[in-house]
């Protein structure tokens, strides 16, 4: 470590020398005024708790590591009292599978808690302990612990108060080469006072060492050289990259300062395989690339359809575009000049290809070996679960008919004169007459009597009245029909389905449709006229596409039908009588939409009879026959739709 220091000190000085005067704030380290004395796992209701116990005042910073997953606090101004090691027994205490400390520098005291899964976890520093609180733990456990724990070991911090950024984050162990070249400024370093740092989620963040520097007119290749030092990584720039740099960097990573202080001065930073920094001018690295050999990398995905990823990822490819534009875009295909003003586009074609595989639902990505790694990563963001939902609809068809019948009629006749056939005559023989003679009242001759053809079909009620009238005998017939017909006709669909996708639910019969062409018949050798079927789908038809909101909230678009057929005699073949509906609604998990309601009354009323008489009040229903029909037809669609989280199985009942 004090090689280091020197190294570092040294690089300071040749800045100083060359003449770019690099500021960076400094301190020299100061004794340590605290011991850790002891380090414990307690539980707690739901959680796990590192007690570190610490004699004396510390500030600490802490970070999350992945793969596997960890916790790494550091305690700084603090010396380990404890001997440095390994001492955790391997019992996995809640989610707490290892703990390792260590004196990481000479003000700084290292622990890290090795995780069995990702979990929320909150750092205080209260009363002399230093607590790790790990969440999402059960179940109960033996505590642990190492060196004077004393009677605080068990105890539960006095003051919580939740901070609304986590700390700054530590480089790991692994990639921290030298130390940073200065700390923070006292302006920003932690209070001591009694705190909690809530852990909160940030966007994923460069891991490398972090630095603080200032530079005033520096030569850029003196930049350069700096950061080749402090990375100890080799950093080439090319012989366009030439100029001075004015910049003031605060507690940033190293890498993320480099790109953006070469962005700022109009270059960029590209790493070749080898791990090898270039620097270039974007111009020079784009031509660069399009050098570059391609590689083939092959993403196996789960649950998205590998033809859909594949157009979304072909969008994100390497594109070379043409150096000088204006002079790509000066000719045109034919060769001749542009008129005047013309834009024309400039098309930069992508270097490599994807291709999907259907059968194992792979992609395949072809593209220089930079851009790959995102490109796979891109496309398995896009290879998500997607969560399914079950539908519930319930079709009520409510269809009421009442027919009304009423009428009258009259026969008025003898065995040999008789103009009405309603009571048939028989000659000699017993046989019906059919020589319709007329009938003589007084030298008038009467054309019809009542509406004598006119029934009531399926007439439930019939009357007959006869009177002699002369020689002649009169004869009344009543008859009166009332029905009453309900059709009820309740269906319950019920599906699950993927978010996005669509579900299609029938009950019914498939009715075929001739359609005949006559003239066809000129054309065929058998002069016979041309038919043609098709199939046409009727009864209960639901088709529903579900889409689930970022609050849990459904969209669903949604078409339902109710047909049927009805057989005509005629030319016409079949009539399709249809109820339908087609809606988009937002509904919440879990609630009842009402899709549609539809209530459809038909009232025919059909009289006829005598005519003058028939319109008299209250008597002119003697003289007629009265039909009315009413046909009512309700019609209501509710639709019930439900979130299925991961867990559930859906409820298809």
């Amino acid at each position: 470590m004090s090689q280091t220091r020197t190294l570092a000190s040294a690089m300071l000085a040749a800045f100083g020398a060359i003449g770019g005067r690099p500021s960076m704030v400094s301190a020299l380290p100061t004794p340590n005024d605290a011991t850790v004395i002891s380090l414990s796992v307690v539980p707690r209701t739901g959680r796990a708790d590192v007690v570190v116990r610490v004699d004396g005042s510390v500030t600490f910073k802490h970070f999350t590591l992945t793969k596997p997953d960890k916790i790494v606090v550091d305690l700084a101004g603090a010396t380990l009292g404890l001997r440095d090691g390994d001492a955790y027994d391997g019992v996995a205490r809640g989610g707490i599978t290892r703990i390792r400390y260590s004196q990481f520098t000479r003000t700084v005291v290292r622990v890290v808690i090795t995780l069995d899964a990702p979990h929320e976890y909150e750092v205080t520093n209260a009363n002399g302990e230093v607590r790790i609180s790990v969440d999402g733990t059960s179940g109960a456990f033996e505590p642990w612990a190492i060196g004077n724990t004393g009677p605080r070991a068990d105890a539960a911090p006095k003051h919580e108060a939740e901070v609304a950024q986590a700390a700054p984050v530590e480089p790991p162990a692994a990639s921290r080469a030298i130390e940073p070249f200065a700390p923070a400024p006292a302006s920003r370093a932690l209070e001591t006072a009694p705190v909690a740092f809530k852990r909160v989620a940030l966007p994923q963040q460069s891991q490398e060492p972090r630095i603080t520097i200032n530079w005033e007119n520096a030569p850029i290749a003196d930049v350069l050289g700096m950061f080749a030092t402090y990375s100890r990584r080799t950093i080439l720039p090319s012989k366009n990259v030439s100029g001075a740099v004015t910049a003031s960097i605060i507690d940033q990573p190293w890498d993320v300062a480099l790109r953006s202080v070469m962005n700022a001065n109009g270059y960029d930073v590209i790493v070749d395989p080898s791990g090898i920094i270039i620097v270039d001018t974007f111009e020079a690295i784009a031509a660069r690339q399009a050098t570059v050999p391609l590689t083939t990398a092959t993403v196996r995905l789960n649950y998205s359809r590998a033809a859909a990823v594949k157009d979304m990822v072909s969008a994100r490819l390497t594109r070379f575009c043409p150096q000088n534009p204006q002079q790509a875009a000066a000719q045109p295909a034919g060769g001749a000049p542009l008129p005047p003003g013309t834009v024309q586009s400039i098309t930069c074609p992508a270097r490599g290809t994807v291709t999907a595989d259907t059968i194992t639902n792979a992609i395949s990505i072809t593209d220089v070996p930079s851009a790959l790694p995102e490109l796979e990563k891109y496309a398995r963001s896009l290879d998500l679960r997607q969560p399914q939902v079950n539908i519930k609809a319930k079709i009520i068809l409510v269809d009421r008919s009442t027919l009304e019948g009423l009428g009258l009629r009259y026969d008025l006749g003898s065995q040999n004169q008789f103009f009405n056939d309603i009571i048939p005559r028989l000659d000699s023989t017993g046989k019906p007459r059919t020589d319709a003679g007329q009938i003589e009242l007084g030298g008038n001759a009467v054309a019809a009597i009542a509406n004598a053809s006119a029934r009531v079909p399926g007439a439930a009620l019939q009357l007959v009245y006869s009177t002699a009238m002369g020689n002649y005998d009169f004869s009344t017939f009543l008859e009166a029909l009332q029905t009453n017909t309900l059709l009820d006709v309740q269906a319950e669909p019920s599906t699950s389905v993927l978010n996005n996708r669509t579900a299609n639910l029938t009950a019914g019969t498939q009715v075929p449709i001739r359609v005949i062409d006559a003239n066809a018949a000129a054309g065929n050798v058998s002069n016979a006229p041309r038919a043609q079927v098709s199939m046409r789908q009727t009864g209960i038809i639901l088709t529903v596409t579900p889409q689930i909101t970022a609050n849990r909230q459904v969209q669903m678009k949604v078409h339902v039908e109710n047909s049927d057929v009805q057989f005509q005699a005629n030319d016409v073949g079949a009539v399709f009588p249809t109820q339908q509906v087609d809606n988009e609604v937002l509904v919440a998990d879990g609630e009842t939409a009402v899709m549609g309601g539809l209530t459809q009354t038909t009232v025919s009323v059909s009289r006829s009879g005598i005519p003058v008489l028939v319109d008299l009040p209250i008597i002119g229903r003697l003289f007629g026959v009265t039909n009315r029909v009413e046909t009512k037809r309700d019609l209501l669609i509710l639709i019930t739709p439900h979130i299925i989280d991961d867990g559930q199985q859906p409820d298809n009942r």
